[in-house]
C-alpha cells in the first residue's frame, strides 16, 4: 500500500518520457502519468497509426524508442529471452520498467505510482537497463537471454 503520493514530473530536473508498448498501453495508465505531468508516447504516435503499429517487431521499435530517449512500460518478458531481440534492446540504450503480464489495469497503476520514484531516478542515469515493478518496489531483472550469454562465454 503505497504512504504518498507519486511524484509529478516537476520533481525532476529532467523528467523521463515514457513509452507504452503495445501490450501495455491503457487510458488508466495514460492518464495517471500525464495527469503527474509526465510525456506519454505510444505505439501508434511511433508508428503514425495504431494499425501500422500493430505486431511491430521489437528490434523495430526499441532503436526507435532509444532514439528518442524514452523509458519503456512494458509487459513482454519474453523479448529478454530471445537473444536478437536481447542484442536489440542492448544496443537501443533503453530503460525497461516490466509489469506482471497478468497483472490487471488497476495493479499495474498502483505499480506505476508505487515505483515511480525509482523508475525516474533508474531512467535519469540514461543507460540500458531493466527493471520487475512489484510491490516492494522496482527490482533489477536479469534477462534469460543475458545468463544465458554470460553461460556461453565462461564456457569458451
Amino acid at each position: 500500500m503505497r504512504t504518498s503520493e507519486p511524484p509529478p514530473a516537476s520533481s525532476w530536473a529532467t523528467p523521463p518520457e515514457f513509452y507504452l508498448d503495445e501490450n501495455s498501453v491503457s487510458r488508466t495508465i495514460r492518464r495517471l502519468l500525464t495527469g503527474l505531468g509526465y510525456r506519454v508516447h505510444s505505439p501508434a504516435e511511433l508508428y503514425g497509426s495504431r494499425d501500422q503499429a500493430l505486431g511491430a517487431d521489437d528490434d523495430d521499435w526499441l532503436p526507435k524508442v532509444g532514439q528518442r530517449g524514452w523509458t519503456v512500460l512494458a509487459t513482454d518478458f519474453r523479448i529478454f529471452e530471445r537473444p536478437h531481440e536481447y542484442e536489440a534492446y542492448l544496443k537501443a540504450g533503453v530503460s525497461v520498467f516490466l509489469m506482471p503480464a497478468e497483472s490487471k489495469i488497476d495493479e499495474r497503476v498502483e505499480l506505476i505510482a508505487a515505483c515511480l520514484p525509482s523508475m525516474c531516478s533508474a531512467a535519469s542515469q540514461r543507460g540500458a537497463g531493466v527493471w520487475r515493478l512489484t510491490t516492494r518496489g522496482a527490482e533489477p531483472y536479469t534477462a534469460p537471454a543475458a545468463r544465458k550469454k554470460r553461460g556461453r562465454s565462461r564456457d569458451t
